[in-house]
């Protein structure tokens, strides 16, 4: 493992930033990166996963994924875009004793409850987990861990390329048996913003407010002048909702584009908040996601879900993902997982980033 996680390393630092030398022509818009899809899950033990199969049938493969710790992401892996998924619990402890814990091997119950992880959870804030008392085992068990995480990360590292922040804040409940979720409305999300700013400063961000400029609309802004040039984008790191519906438009009421607001959002292509899009499908979504692309917007895609592609080692989804021009390209699988296949999602080389073949 030691030998092959130095080869990887390597081969990531050999090409580490092919767009650096370009800085001065590039935009934001002007790459493509590889990141996670919830950056933070860990999958639950054979015994427990069996067990959860009686529940959902699928949840024995489709739950069957580990990621590296963030900073792990970020140094080994070279990846820069993560999605969060985020639970309101402003008192403390809603997740703290977790139903699944009957179904876990003993060494996981002792390691769910270790000093840290108890602290955590039991403490107010945001937390970042899957499936409430099912899908639970995370790398991170708060946002505002994963925010310290990312930003001690990103100061270590001056001059890296921009990082993308999705949150997904979850309030229904998937499983009958699971704890019921806080709903999420205006104040929790702007709460969501406050744990932002507790961590990083206005001026390590880029937000809609700076990307619109004197416009009179973000989705002007986007398609009139573009996005930031890449050498004054580095080292900073951009947050988008990865919410549409009630949540969407709870976060947008009042701020049509995004006025004040710290993150991105998708909406409809003529929306005064247009200027990132997210488009899970890159096959039957390929041809809008290229025109998106080519008139100057950001959009997020996903090379593969619920490990399906992975197991099949089916490449088609990934390599529409990856020409579809889409900046940002989600996998379960940045690297390739022993017992699975060799099925991983990575640019030629093993790099994590290049420059946007359609731009």
């Amino acid at each position: 493992m030691k030998i092959s996680r130095c080869i990887l390393a390597l081969a990531v630092a050999s090409g580490h930033d092919p767009t650096q030398a370009d800085d001065g022509e590039l935009h934001l818009n002007d790459i493509q990166l590889i990141g996670t899809h919830n950056s933070y899950h860990l999958a639950p033990a054979p015994a427990q996963l069996a067990a959860m199969g009686r529940i959902k049938a699928e949840w024995r493969e489709s739950l069957d994924y580990t990621h590296r710790p963030l900073t792990e992401q970020l140094d080994l892996l070279g990846l820069r875009h993560f999605e969060l998924d985020v639970y309101a619990d402003p008192e403390g402890g809603h997740f703290a004793s977790p139903l699944g814990l009957h179904l876990s091997p003993a060494e996981q119950v002792r390691e769910f409850r270790g000093e840290a992880n108890r602290a955590a959870l039991a403490a107010p804030g945001f937390k970042v987990l899957h499936v409430p008392d099912f899908d639970f085992w995370t790398t991170t068990p708060t946002l505002i861990g994963a925010l310290r995480e990312i930003r001690a990360w990103s100061r270590g590292n001056p001059g890296h390329l921009p990082i993308l922040v999705m949150l997904e804040m979850k309030d229904e409940r998937k499983v009958l048996l699971s704890k019921r979720p806080i709903p999420f409305d205006r104040a929790q999300l702007e709460a969501v913003e406050g744990e932002i700013l507790q961590v990083f400063g206005r001026d390590e961000l880029i937000t809609p407010d700076a990307v619109r400029g004197g416009s009179e609309t973000l989705r002007a802004a986007v398609l009139e002048r573009g996005w930031p040039k890449l050498k004054d984008a580095r080292g900073k790191v951009m947050f988008a909702l990865d919410n549409g519906g009630r949540i969407r438009d709870a976060y947008l009421e009042g701020n049509p584009s995004l006025e004040g607001r710290l993150l991105f959002a998708s909406v409809g292509e003529g929306d005064p908040a247009a200027a990132w899009f997210k488009l899970n499908d890159p096959v039957r979504s390929f041809d809008r996601i290229q025109r998106l692309v080519r008139a100057g917007f950001l959009v997020r895609t996903r090379a593969d879900s619920e490990t399906r592609e992975a197991r099949r080692n089916d490449t088609r989804r990934r390599d529409r993902a990856l020409a579809s021009g889409a900046q940002f390209i989600s996998t379960d699988f940045p690297e390739k997982k022993e017992g699975v296949s060799d099925y991983a999602v990575r640019f030629g080389e093993g790099k994590a980033h290049r420059r946007n073949p359609l731009r």
